[in-house]
């Protein structure tokens, strides 16, 4: 796949100042970038079709994506002219059999016309707009760092747009296990907000520490996530998702082994609009969203969106129960008693507020500068374990019953905990086109986040692990890249990458078990470098190959202590954890990696390929960071490594688009928290992992004529995975652990969309989605018992649009209409349960 990429196009190289410098010397001397509908004097010169393009996309400023098989032997007759693009594309592809087909984000894509061949004397309307009434539009992408089509992404993807994000109630990054199969969210204590994601069973075998290396890169407008802590930014005005599967070590770097999700916002248009929706349901769940932009002036364009939520809490709160005035039995006069904070209903609403400001400043036509501030503040319920009844424990040696029943709705707490999490940065995205074959994109962000929560680890009102954590963290990114712009046989990137980050952590925990308060406060920073490329071969009009290279170096540093405050003189500290009352620590801890990736990919035909890769990464090195109880806690483990073998299967045609993905990867020094030498659990190389499965995805569209359309979209992962190799302290853990698959790693998980759209004459129409998700039962840790699964479950979901007018959408939704009870995690007796059966109306209004 050829690609004439838009001067304005992609991220930029070497520090911002040196880029920003660098861009201003040459404004000058570069060209005006045409429109278009402006009419624009032209000048093509090349005979090649290739070359061609490439000049009139360097000329316009627009993405021009051209597949070699179809351009790459084509010649044409130059001209020059007064003009629109439009009509200079269709003067130029003349007579090849091609047309340029206009994508709604205004880049073009070279295909082929319909019945005819290529090269043939036919002379057919060159440029054609995409037409809403034909579903299987091509998908734009960004997941190689550069614009291309998902036809030619040699990997497995999902792309989500903003509509179907909206249809599947994804609202934040931990909601796409209901969107997209072979994704898991596997939640701990306080529900999302210590949570870590799972791809194809790889995620991080309960990595939710705040200091951890996720799995899973998130990305942010190209900006890296270091920590899951970010899994709860909100999602919104959203231009699309893009979740790609299985290691991308390459252009991602470290911590990539089970995929990269990349949320792209939407900038200002050429044109002032904007859209203003309110949504209200069950459980008095209230959410509202606008954003307004555009162009300010020729150069400048501005772009504000902002969201809030409010409600939704489906829990009801017990009180204290039996527990109320409890303490521990000889201690009554020491140690404090239990309080009753009472019922409450309602129990897990939200109370969000985000806000997004983007400006894009385009100083030429080959330079672009884009500004982005984002916030958010969530203050809302925490949500907390239910526990399951007493008599179905299998433990009976201590009370821990304070009255729960059934009832997964219903429980029983001795505090109503709140949390309150803010998150804030800022980023800067020059791009550049140095000259007509090379580009310099510079992408820089620095943003904080602040945590306070609380909840009791062991669903009870019984204070056996009840924490309070205090995080503040803190990050700095800086990527710059170079590529080739030409369109040749040779595509190529190449770039350096820098992140540093800090996270400090502190926890207080309340024990009737150790009978004490203790403290443990860390300060963990990294630093990591890099240095990446990739070739693109066009070794033929139908074969490209590709290579990949990275090298990382990472260094982090932990320090610390911990305290055992025994603030009632009652403590049995040393006993329980086999460790000094106090203690500190300061560890280093350094590794380096090198990472590869060689695909071959083979095109059948125009509209469909085969590809096949083998590639390595590594999840980086470090260190344990809830809470630290013990010395041996505190040293660092090692990088976990991964080499993968994929091959899959692509299709894109007018009607139906389709995909087949196989894979399989090998892990070894797998992370994961086991049982130490003193018995306390902490984060170690616990071993080793396989992974198989199958992927497919099949979007249809399946009827329709000049008034209704009805499609199909379905999806399905199978896996299976297979701990080999694990260490504990305990031998029955070993043995126990040895051939249980691996944790967030369902093996069948698939979703099934029926949409029909149907348009009335007075220009009205009415859009109906109806859709089904199956997840399969996962362990939600190691050592998987039968308290530790949760068993399987489907939703079925429907969604009613209603457009009134082009301005004005009416919908009503139901989510988990048949009351399907789930669980998020198990963890012996306690249990986090997902939402219960919802409706509700919303509105928006766009201009």
């Amino acid at each position: 796949m050829k690609m004439f990429p838009n001067p304005l196009g992609q991220p930029v190289l070497k520090p911002l100042a040196c880029a920003v410098a660098l861009a201003l010397s040459n404004l000058l001397a570069l060209p005006v970038m045409a429109t278009d509908v402006a009419a624009t004097e032209w000048q093509v010169t090349a005979v090649d079709l290739t070359t061609a393009l490439h000049q009139l996309s360097y000329q316009s400023g627009q993405i021009i994506i051209a597949p070699g098989r179809l351009v790459g032997q084509q010649q044409v007759t130059p001209f020059a002219g007064t003009m629109s693009l439009p009509e200079a594309l269709q003067q130029l592809l003349q007579g090849t059999g091609l047309l340029a087909v206009r994508q709604p984000n205004g880049s073009y894509v070279i295909q082929q016309q319909p019945g005819k061949q290529v090269a043939t004397d036919s002379q057919p309307t060159a440029v054609n707009q995409a037409s809403s009434t034909v579903p299987m539009e091509v998908i734009m992408v960004t997941a190689s760092k550069r614009a291309t089509s998902v036809l030619d992404v040699a990997a497995s993807m999902a792309v989500l747009s903003a509509e179907q994000l909206k249809d599947a109630a994804v609202k934040d990054f931990s909601g796409l296990f209901q969107a997209v199969p072979g994704v898991s969210i596997n939640s701990a204590f306080g529900g999302p907000q210590n949570s870590f994601i799972t791809i194809r069973g790889i995620g991080g075998a309960d990595d939710y520490k705040p200091n951890g290396n996720p799995s899973v890169a998130l990305h942010v407008d190209g900006i890296y996530q270091t920590s899951n802590a970010y899994l709860a930014m909100p999602l919104f005005d959203i231009e699309r998702l893009e979740v790609l599967k299985g290691p991308q070590g390459t252009l991602y770097g470290r911590n990539t082994t089970a995929g990269t999700i990349n949320a792209i916002t939407r900038k200002p248009g050429a044109e002032f609009d904007g859209y203003a929706s309110v949504d209200y349901g069950s459980f008095q769940a209230t959410s509202a969203e606008a954003a307004f932009g555009g162009a300010v002036t020729d150069q400048l364009g501005v772009r504000l969106a902002v969201k809030m939520e409010q409600g939704g809490g489906y829990m009801t709160g017990m009180g204290a129960g039996r527990f109320a005035g409890f303490s521990p039995k000889g201690f009554e006069k020491q140690i404090p008693a239990i309080q009753d904070p009472g019922q409450r209903d309602g129990f897990g609403d939200k109370d969000l507020f985000a806000l997004r400001a983007t400006s894009v400043y385009q100083f030429s036509s080959a330079t672009e500068l884009t500004l982005r501030y984002f916030f958010s503040a969530d203050q809302g319920d925490t949500l907390q374990y239910d526990r399951i009844a007493y008599d179905a424990e299998s433990s009976a040696g201590k009370l821990k019953n304070a009255g729960e029943d059934s009832d997964p709705y219903r429980f029983y707490s001795d505090e109503y905990y709140r949390h309150d999490i803010s998150i804030s940065g800022v980023q800067a995205e020059l791009e550049h086109q140095l000259s007509a074959d090379l580009q310099l994109n510079t992408l820089v962000g620095h943003q904080q986040s602040d945590r306070k929560m609380g909840g009791n680890g062991d669903g009870t009102p019984y204070q056996a692990y009840k924490y309070l954590f205090d995080e503040a963290l803190s990050q700095s990114s800086l990527e710059i890249r170079f590529s080739d712009s030409t369109g040749g046989d040779f595509d190529w990137l190449a770039g350096a990458f820098l992140v540093t980050d800090s996270v400090d952590f502190q926890s207080d925990w309340t024990s009737f078990d150790v009978r004490s308060v203790y403290r443990s406060p860390y300060q963990q920073s990294r630093n990591s470098a890099a240095l990446f490329s990739n070739l693109d071969w066009y070794a033929s009009n139908d074969w490209k190959l590709s290579a990949g290279l990275r090298f990382t170096r990472d260094h982090a540093k932990f320090s610390g202590h911990n305290q055992d405050l025994n603030p009632w003189g009652t403590s049995i500290y040393t006993t329980v954890f086999k460790s000094p009352g106090y203690f500190s620590w300061d560890r280093d801890f350094s590794d380096q990696n090198l990472s590869a990736k060689l695909t071959a990919q083979y095109y059948l035909t125009d509209s469909s390929n085969l590809y096949a890769s083998v590639s390595n990464g590594y999840r980086g090195g470090g260190f344990d960071g809830t809470s630290i109880f013990s010395l041996e806690e505190t040293m660092p483990f090692d990088s976990e490594t991964v080499v993968a073998l994929e091959a899959g299967y692509r299709y894109s045609g007018d009607v139906l688009n389709a995909s087949l993905d196989a894979f399989g990867y090998n892990f070894k020094e797998m992370q994961a928290t086991t049982r130490l030498s003193n018995d306390t659990n902490g984060r170690a190389n616990v071993g080793a992992a396989e992974v198989r499965g199958l992927e497919a995805a099949l979007s249809a569209a399946l009827w329709g004529n000049g008034w209704q359309q009805v499609s199909l979209d379905t999806s399905v992962s199978f896996v299976k995975s297979e701990i080999t190799e694990f260490s504990s302290n305990r031998i029955s853990e070993v043995t126990n652990t040895i051939g249980d698959q691996l944790p967030g790693a369902p093996e069948l998980t698939y979703q099934l969309t029926l949409s029909h759209h149907y348009s009335f004459s007075d220009g009205s129409a009415l859009r109906s989605r109806l859709s089904y998700m199956y997840h399969d039962e996962e362990s939600n840790r190691l050592n998987a018992e039968a308290g530790n699964i949760t068993p399987a479950y489907g939703l079925l979901n429907l969604h009613l649009d209603w457009q009134y007018n082009e301005s004005l959408v009416w919908s009503l939704y139901g989510r988990n209409i048949t009351d399907k009870v789930y669980f998020l995690e198990l963890n012996a007796g306690s249990r986090l349960v997902g939402a219960p059966a919802s409706y509700g109306l919303g509105v928006k209004y766009s201009f």
